[in-house]
């Protein structure tokens, strides 16, 4: 590929068209970064993964087999034009990753509930058992057969929670009385769907036991997963026990989470503490704790081998100690719970020391892209998933700063030890605050999408908590795990305990300064490609063309705000209504207390008030039958009771309906009632002027295999006053 040029053509009259130059220039700079191409196979990859969650349907087979026919030839057709080749391996990638998803898809397909009702006694092997004190314990249940059914087939996966003393092992094999419901739908069109991440880990049904599980005797051979999680299960709560008799309590807590992944007996307050403060990562075993673990493990072992002259003058001990450092890399991933960023983390790791055995540079963009590629191509659901977002935004944007800055001239001249110490902890605290810089700004877009929420103060959290944690905390965890089949982990326990209590400290401290943690409200899709899009251009090419980067991410910096916000939002279950008043807010009807939907509404409102202050405005007028309110000259009318229907009826411009509405509507221009609901979810509904247009979760999430799929039933002609909403079929 080196060598390549592109030679502009001429047209005819003599000279160069202005579209060959600007093609020949493009193509120079393509040639000139030919070391980089491998470094956007993963966003081409990505992009075909996004393309199909973007569907409004499932692809047909035939299409996904035409077009990785049409890339793969033009591939071949183009393979002696750089420019064009380059183009086409990139359509070439995205068919690709359309065509993994699209398979992946298939392949998870299991059998889920489709409505609630009843209880259900079923029977199965416990996959996993989680605690979530004071709530009880979160278990997922694999079952195998149910007690009062066999019309039905049984969901893959059940999770349901059980607040009963006794708590079953990972691997037994029991029998419990449920009441389960389907997975949650989104709240609100355009929310987090939940039901689409449970699809593809299994997950067919939710609930919570109505008594205690009991153990089945004579049950058959649990499989070979759950046997495995089992064995280390037991371990891990080996571990936790022997922690939490050495550090009792809150402290206690933490290092179970920092070692087994186990975050369910954190204080709530602990834990808002370090999400306002911005050291809500700390928490999540993934890059950084693998690093700590495994490079510390692996300097320990390079140190002490170094200290023999016969292994260091004879043996390659730095390869040594990387294969040691990945077993015992392998060994906390396994304790530690193995969630999808911890998975990500340890592949991660095992590039890098993989490079380091083939005598590689360990830290780069290439291997970051492989673990990407690797990641997409096994999971590419895990695309829309937080973790991986934040977790590969911020390690492409720290390595690509990082090959930029590591060629430092040294300083030939002596210095006193005083004066090297007082050096190496300047580049320390400038590392860590380059660091946390680098990582906010790049993760920053992605927690304002997902969770309307940023915390403006977290440089100054991670310079006060990264050295205790980094030198303190993390190296404890390594000595203690060590020392732990001698019995000797008390002491190491007590000095991480103390590490904790620092970095709590600085966590309660920061996010106890006023707005420290500000709300933003919901950022447009668009916003948040074009500036993952643009950090990509940033990071990824090495020419001063990167730069164009810097224009994308502020065209996508720009759109953030212009996200519309809905002027009525109607609950799933038909149970709320919530109005945007004239101060911009919403006042919500319907509940006495606050419930998950309406805390999400405010989040993506981006509204940081307690949703009881949301049910106590004055805004609706209300009696045991029906609400009313107007909103932009609208009547909007809430009924509960039949005997409300004919009187706002005759008035309002819209109802909403807690009950089937079986009558005409002569004044009403929208109609949702309790059927509506069901069918589609959650409504949304935007005035302008003399248009209503109006959203639904069904809508939103289109039909696919996570998504339910109802018969409507007719409903009375609305007289003309048709729905000025042109995606919504007339009833």
């Amino acid at each position: 590929m080196v060598g390549w040029s592109w030679e502009n053509r001429q047209i005819e009259g003599g000279g160069s068209s202005v579209l060959h130059q600007f093609i020949g220039l493009a193509a120079r700079q393509v040639e000139q970064e030919n070391d980089r191409w491998f470094l956007w196979v993963p966003v081409c990859f990505a992009a075909g993964i996004g393309l199909y969650f973007a569907l409004p349907a499932e692809p047909d087979l035939y299409a996904i087999i035409a077009a990785l026919i049409i890339t793969l030839s033009l591939c071949i057709a183009t393979r002696r034009i750089p420019l064009f080749w380059v183009i086409s391996v990139a359509f070439l990638c995205m068919s690709l990753g359309f065509a993994d998803i699209s398979f992946r898809t298939y392949s998870v397909t299991q059998p889920t509930l489709k409505r609630s009702g009843g209880f259900m006694v079923l029977k199965g092997w416990v996959e996993k058992t989680e605690a979530r004190l004071p709530r009880g314990h979160r278990i997922t249940l694999r079952p195998f057969k149910a007690a009062n059914t066999t019309t039905k087939p049984l969901p893959y996966r059940v999770r349901f929670i059980s607040r009963f003393d006794s708590v079953p092992v990972t691997g037994s094999a029991i029998e419990v009385r449920l009441r389960l419901r389907p997975v949650p739908e989104p709240v609100m069109p355009g929310g987090f769907d939940f039901s689409r991440k449970a699809f593809y880990a299994g997950l067919g049904a939710v609930g919570f036991a109505l008594s205690p599980a009991k153990l089945l005797d004579h049950a058959p051979a649990s499989p070979l997963d759950i046997r495995l999680r089992a064995k280390i299960d037991g371990l891990r709560h080996h571990i936790e026990s022997r922690i939490l008799a050495a550090v009792p309590g809150e402290r206690g807590a933490v290092v179970i989470a920092l070692i087994t992944g186990e975050r369910g007996r954190i204080p709530e307050a602990t834990l808002q503490a370090l999400r306002h403060s911005g050291l809500a990562h700390m928490l999540a075993i993934s890059g950084l704790h693998m690093a700590l673990m495994a490079g510390s493990l692996f300097w320990l072992l390079r140190m002490g081998a170094a200290a023999s002259p016969t292994l260091a003058l004879r043996y390659p001990i730095k390869k040594w100690a990387a294969i040691l450092a990945l077993l015992g890399g392998g060994f906390y991933f396994a304790i530690s719970g193995g969630s999808i960023a911890t998975q990500r983390a340890y592949l991660m790791m095992g590039i890098i020391f993989t490079a380091i055995l083939l005598d590689r540079p360990a830290l780069t963009l290439r291997n970051v892209a492989l673990a990407a590629c690797v990641i997409l191509v096994l999971f590419p659901e895990s695309l829309l998933d937080v973790s991986f977002q934040m977790s590969f935004a911020a390690v492409t944007a720290l390595v690509a700063v990082y090959e930029r800055t590591s060629k430092r001239k040294t300083n030939p001249v002596a210095h006193s030890l005083w004066s090297r110490l007082v050096r190496k902890g300047f580049w320390y605290l400038g590392g860590i605050a380059l660091t946390t810089l680098v990582a906010g700004i790049t993760v920053a877009p992605f927690a304002a999408f997902h969770f309307h929420k940023l915390a403006q103060f977290s440089l100054l959290a991670n310079l006060g908590a990264m050295p205790p944690f980094g030198l303190v905390v993390m190296p404890s965890a390594l000595v203690s795990l060590i020392a732990m089949p001698l019995g000797l982990e008390y002491l190491p326990l007590q000095i991480m305990a103390w590490g904790i209590d620092q970095v709590v400290g600085v966590a309660k401290e920061v996010s106890s300064w006023p707005a420290a943690s500000v709300r933003v409200a919901t950022m447009p899709v668009v916003s948040l490609l074009a500036l993952s899009v643009g950090g990509l251009w940033l990071c990824l090419w090495k020419n001063p063309w990167r730069l164009a980067g810097l224009g994308i991410a502020s065209l996508g910096l720009a759109m953030a705000g212009n996200a519309p916000r809905p002027d009525l939002l109607i609950g799933r279950d038909g149970k709320l209504l919530a109005v945007r008043t004239q101060d911009d807010t919403l006042e919500v009807t319907g509940g006495t207390r606050a419930s998950y939907s309406l805390e999400q509404w405010l989040r993506a409102d981006g509204d940081a008030r307690d949703p009881v202050l949301a049910l106590k405005g004055d805004h609706f007028k209300c009696d045991e039958l029906a609400c009313v309110t107007k909103v932009k000259g609208k009547t909007v009318a809430f009924v509960r009771h039949p005997a409300a229907l004919a009187e706002e009826c005759a008035r309002a411009d819209i109802i909403v309906a807690q009950i089937p509405i079986n009558r005409l509507c002569p004044k009403a221009r929208v109609k949702v009632d309790r059927i509506d609901l069901w069918a589609d979810g959650a409504h949304a509904l935007y005035l302008d002027g003399q248009s209503i247009r109006i959203e639904t979760v069904a809508q939103s999430r289109g039909v696919r295999p996570w998504s339910r799929t109802v018969s409507r039933r007719r409903k009375p002609e609305p007289d003309g006053n048709a729905y000025a909403d042109e995606n919504r079929a007339p009833e």
